[in-house]
């Protein structure tokens, strides 16, 4: 079965942000391992597609994996109609969602008086949160980061020239390698990553096969790097 993609973007006046949320999906919905099945943008993305409401259709748990491009802080993301915060009654993973990836500023600022564990409540079955620790930039030079972590997450490994070329490397490098292309020295890329007895998920992939989920006796690692 493929595997489901969705981007979620809020340009605010910089159309790079709509690039490459939808570069990351239509990259890997180029494969026939993967279906682009979610695209929200400005006025499409809302507080709703992320917390628990009433609300039945929680957008961003109808994937396995996205790719959000707004603004952020260490506490909450934007959205069109406010702010997802720590405060909120977040839900990643409450369904399906497995790696959600933003470029949002200092959303996974992890320092010794604010503790990234501030966003562990909001994991369900996540796996991967991967993130900032500093802020980022977007629009010219960071218009391809999506795509750039869609190749090296999974497309490198299935492309028709994969035998020339076959990149097979974990989400948090391909992450990492990812924001060291479109990034430059001042900015620290992160990730908050979830991971259970017989579950590991330090060298997951995106292109395997569905994997049980950490859910029970977890634990939580962070890790950063600069770009």
């Amino acid at each position: 079965m493929a595997k489901s993609v969705g981007s979620w973007w809020i340009k605010d006046g910089v159309d790079g942000r709509r690039i490459e949320a939808q570069g990351f999906a239509s990259t890997l919905s180029s494969l026939s391992q993967f279906t682009w099945t979610h695209d929200h943008g400005d006025d499409d993305v809302l507080e709703q597609d992320f917390t628990a409401s009433t609300y039945s259709g929680l957008h961003s748990d109808q994937v396995d994996a996205m790719q959000m491009s707004s603004h952020g802080s260490p506490s909450g993301f934007s959205v069109w109609d406010g702010t997802v915060s720590t405060s909120d009654a977040v839900d990643f993973g409450k369904y399906d969602l497995e790696f959600f990836a933003t470029h949002a500023c200092q959303l996974l600022r992890h320092t010794s008086t604010n503790s990234v564990g501030r966003w562990i409540p909001a994991f369900q079955r996540l796996h991967y949160m991967l993130g900032f620790h500093t802020n980022s930039w977007s629009g010219g030079g960071q218009n391809a980061r999506g795509e750039y972590f869609a190749k090296y997450a999974a497309y490198y490994f299935y492309w028709s020239l994969s035998w020339i070329y076959k990149v097979d490397i974990p989400v948090r490098e391909a992450w990492a390698e990812a924001n060291e292309q479109v990034e430059g020295s001042q900015a620290q890329w992160a990730y908050l990553r979830a991971s259970a007895p017989g579950i590991p998920t330090y060298n997951e992939k995106l292109r395997v096969a569905e994997t049980t989920d950490p859910v029970s006796n977890r634990s939580f690692f962070t890790n950063r790097g600069t770009c």
